[in-house]
């Protein structure tokens, strides 16, 4: 992802919602990015994947999403690769600043976004955390 299609949202945690005027999310990079810190813990950042759902809407970390997990096993003595069932799943969002964004069930690892397919998001982590627990 180039700089130029950098973006996050922001969740505020006092007021449980996210937070869209423009002006407002200036003044909170500011405060920031000056380490106001009685302010920061406030707010969360969630940082865009890079990744679109198969409706066009951007993945954010902190999404919950359904989507395809796509098993592929080499047979190498036969030199092909066989397809294994597609398994659909649910999982949330999340990053790690050495695997990158993966996708998280009860906060371990499942996957990783490129091994998967037909991504939908169904929720978000704040809102719909209820949907994790299937």
């Amino acid at each position: 992802m180039k700089l130029q299609n950098f973006d996050f949202r922001i969740w505020n945690t006092a007021c449980k919602k996210y937070i869209d005027d423009v002006g407002l999310i200036s003044n909170i990079m500011c405060d920031l990015i000056h380490s106001a810190t009685d302010i920061i813990e406030d707010y969360e950042i969630e940082l865009w994947t890079g990744y679109f759902d198969k409706n066009g809407k951007k993945i954010y970390e902190g999404d919950v999403i359904k989507y395809v997990y796509i098993f592929k096993h080499e047979l190498l003595d036969k030199g092909m690769i066989k397809k294994l069932p597609k398994k659909v799943s649910i999982g949330c969002v999340g990053i790690d600043n050495f695997l990158g964004f993966r996708i998280l069930k009860n906060k371990e690892l499942q996957c990783f976004m490129k091994d998967i397919a037909n991504i939908e998001i169904i929720g978000n982590i704040h809102e719909n955390a209820d949907l994790l627990k299937e």
